[in-house]
């Protein structure tokens, strides 16, 4: 009967473990999500560091939003095609290449459809404005001002 007792307690040691290694977790986790939503990011802005890559002739007199496209993902392509197919007067509505180290090619620019493309070659969209989400929508003034991020219907 002795055996059955320590294996239990075993087990109950086991158990114990594993759920400090869960709170240990969660709490890192939580750690690192205070660090990132208390860290000062850089206001993003139409320009430099940003590329133009393809430009295309569109009002821009209400402003300029942008949608941060993947060139491999297919929801983002998809977020920029809905986008674009509700033309709003005087809203441009352009791609943004994130995550991309190379230039886009001809190929990508054609996926793109008619709209202008710009490109962040330095990778400022994750780095330093803070960035994650594929298909969100940056809105630009029609200076160029940054005025807030929206997801993409």
């Amino acid at each position: 009967m002795k055996r059955a007792t320590g294996a239990l307690r075993d087990w109950h040691l086991v158990g114990w473990a594993g759920w400090a290694l869960v709170g240990a977790a969660l709490a890192a986790l939580g750690w690192l999500w205070h660090l990132d939503r208390t860290r000062v990011w850089q206001t993003p802005g139409l320009g430099a560091p940003l590329a133009l890559v393809c430009a295309a002739t569109a009002d821009s007199s209400a402003g300029t939003w942008l949608v941060a496209v993947n060139p491999d993902c297919p929801h983002c392509l998809q977020a920029l095609a809905r986008l674009a197919a509700r033309p709003r007067r005087g809203l441009r509505v352009g791609a943004l290449i994130v995550d991309t180290p190379r230039r886009p090619g001809a190929a990508t620019l054609a996926a793109l459809g008619a709209a202008p493309v710009w490109w962040d070659a330095r990778g400022d969209w994750r780095r330093r404005w803070g960035h994650r989400i594929y298909g969100e929508v940056l809105c630009f003034d029609p200076r160029g001002r940054y005025l807030r991020t929206r997801f993409a219907d």
